[in-house]
């Protein structure tokens, strides 16, 4: 995957590729016998075919995340330089996220390793897993796993790149805030995105009994998964109120010496808000959303 500038040419659907990759990982299952309507009563079964549907359908969300992002890190990438009138170092700022990008994976397919190792010391890869079935399992929970932590490093990273590295040296006061504006829209949409990883959850779980450990780890990894998320964007909105602050207290110290001097100097505000009405009617879409899969799920389980 590359950060590429958008261009006039007609582009492939963005989530044509998922699709196919949402379909293909089932069939795949399907076809080593690992996807299968399980038997009523039969637990062991009901949860291998929830963790195939479910992790069939995060892959796909993932695949699809990574091209929206890259996309819309390649828009604010370039609002950004244009501001600083700095476009011609977009394949610079490219290559540098693409190789933080590259680095990430490896990072993510050492994770997956050590995960899919302290499963083996536990048991739970046992010789039963070599057979076709167990392998395919296998290869689609290494996959799952891999972009799980490529997915929570993507979200942050890129966020921090343009905060840290393309921000700075914006000249003018109101094109500093337009940037930062596009900056905090990024890290919501990224947020987002991570949000409704949540309304995936509730398939792990279908038509099973839900013991209270799994209830507390799950509230606790969602728990874990909003903070981290949601930490970039509430540090963005501080510095706008810390920067709203200073601003007020510079137009005091204007009106108080505006009688020595009849040329009152302009004073550029920090925009009030940073987020839009349809931004927020995302963010409370989004978390609506994820009680509401909870309760399909178990509407669905009520009418089998």
């Amino acid at each position: 995957m590359k950060i590429a500038p958008p261009t006039s040419k007609p582009q492939q659907f963005i989530g044509l590729f998922p699709l196919l990759v949402l379909l293909a990982i089932p069939l795949l299952n399907m076809y080593s016998g690992a996807f299968y309507w399980p038997d009523s009563g039969d637990m062991v079964a009901q949860r291998s075919f929830n963790s195939a549907v479910s992790i069939s359908l995060f892959i796909g969300y993932f695949w699809f995340s990574f091209r929206y992002i890259h996309q819309n890190v390649a828009s604010s990438l370039i609002s950004l330089l244009v501001k600083k009138n700095q476009l011609g170092q977009f394949s610079v700022h490219r290559q540098k996220l693409t190789k933080a990008f590259h680095h990430q994976i490896v990072n993510s397919l050492i994770i997956s390793s050590m995960f899919m190792a302290v499963l083996a010391f536990l048991g739970d890869v046992s010789n039963e897993s070599y057979n076709i079935k167990g392998i395919s399992y296998i290869a689609s929970f290494v996959t799952f796993s891999l972009l799980t932590s490529l997915f929570l490093f993507q979200v942050r990273s890129n966020v921090t790149y343009l905060l840290r590295q393309v921000l700075p040296g914006t000249n003018k006061s109101s094109d500093y805030w337009a940037s930062f504006s596009v900056i905090t829209k990024l890290s919501l949409t990224n947020a987002l995105f991570a949000l409704g990883l949540l309304t995936v959850l509730p398939i792990f779980w279908f038509n099973v009994v839900v013991s209270p450990l799994e209830v507390i780890a799950v509230v606790s990894m969602s728990l874990l998964i909003v903070a981290y998320t949601f930490t970039p964007l509430l540090k963005l909105k501080l510095i706008l109120k810390q920067q709203k602050t200073r601003t007020l207290n510079q137009g005091q110290s204007v009106t108080n010496n505006h009688n020595r001097d009849d040329r009152q100097p302009k004073v550029v505000r920090a925009p009030s808000e940073v987020c839009n009405s349809s931004d927020k009617l995302k963010t409370i879409a989004a978390v609506v959303l994820v009680p509401v899969s909870w309760g399909l799920v178990s509407m669905v389980e009520t009418l089998i």
